[in-house]
């Protein structure tokens, strides 16, 4: 009879052969090998970062440091070159990676997009900006973190399905927090906001919901990946399965207190934002497994937009634990 043994199991049996190459649980922080993390600083990377807090990868035999950045594209720089070995960047960024023969490999995925509204990314505009099309969009400026990426993606797709010529619309590139400050000096025309940024942006009166772009474009999609190099994969396979195995412990307690007290002080503390706009937000739960059909989906919509030229093998650059 064959057992079919899921991939969280797997690296759960894995535990015990570690021993023998990691340091022990009661080993201090400065004693353990040492993996560098970088990620964009928003709710969804909380898996990261209550497990960091905890001391589930210590418990694992490994030390992590964090470095935040302005999106996951410009982070890849530094993942290719061995200033990170793990990387969170969004679907596309990677994929676009990929496809310019970057060899990734992807080790966890961040929560989806959901199927319907509200969504935890959307198109915001100044109250009373009167744009509700992609026609109204042409001839304007739209402020996204990285061009050609998630965030181009999901303006550009719904500027094409709601009426409007996408080429005639410019985008300026800044760090998401900066981004509801740029919209209210005038320096851009609408924002494509991510939470905790939008909820922000939708309690604050001097905004207004442009669009739920996302879920109109990318429903039920990946939105964000954790990936390594091949390199790391082939180099510290050990201490990627320990960081996942860590990882697991922070998005099931992500999963059990999403939205609670608890929850909300997390996320509060790293992306520095209030509490109570945060209790506003909309979360979805954190997967346990990666959707290679989802990332395939993701992949078909950035051919339609020109970002794809080659079909990529998601499935080929799954991290086998």
């Amino acid at each position: 009879m064959t057992v079919a043994i899921s991939r969280r199991d797997a690296l759960a049996m894995l535990g015990s052969a570690l021993t023998a190459t990691l340091p022990l649980r009661g080993a201090r922080a400065a004693d353990l090998p040492l993996l560098h993390v970088s990620m964009v600083p928003i709710f969804v990377v909380a898996p990261h970062v209550v497990a960091d807090r905890n001391g589930w990868f210590a418990e694992q035999g490994i030390a992590v440091t964090t470095q935040p950045v302005q999106s996951g594209t410009i982070g890849i720089p530094g993942l290719t070159s061995g200033s990170f070995d793990i990387l969170y960047s969004n679907t596309v960024a990677v994929l676009t990676a990929l496809e310019r023969g970057i060899d990734l490999r992807i080790i966890e995925q961040g929560t989806k997009i959901p199927v319907k509204p509200p969504d935890p990314a959307a198109l915001v505009q100044r109250k009373g900006g009167g744009m509700k099309s992609g026609k109204d969009l042409e001839g304007k400026t739209i402020g996204v973190a990285s061009k050609f990426d998630i965030q181009w993606l999901i303006a550009q797709a719904w500027i094409k399905q709601t009426g409007g010529d996408a080429s005639k619309v410019s985008y300026r590139e800044m760090p998401l927090p900066s981004m509801l400050d740029a919209l209210a000096n005038n320096q851009v025309d609408a924002v494509v906001a991510v939470d905790p940024f939008l909820t922000v942006g939708l309690g604050d009166p001097r905004f207004e919901l442009l669009a739920w772009a996302q879920s109109e474009v990318m429903p039920g999609y990946p939105s964000s990946l954790w990936v390594i190099s091949s390199d790391v994969a082939e180099k510290k396979a050990d201490l990627i399965r320990a960081y996942m195995r860590g990882f697991a412990k922070g998005a099931q307690w992500v999963n059990d207190h999403l939205g609670d007290p608890e929850y909300l002080k997390l996320v509060a503390s790293f992306t520095k934002t209030d509490p109570t706009l945060l209790a506003k937000m909309v979360v979805g739960p954190q997967p346990m497994d990666i959707d290679v059909a989802g990332i395939e989906h993701v992949a078909a919509l950035m051919k339609e937009n020109g970002l794809l030229k080659i079909d990529i093998d998601i499935a080929a650059k799954i991290f086998r634990s």
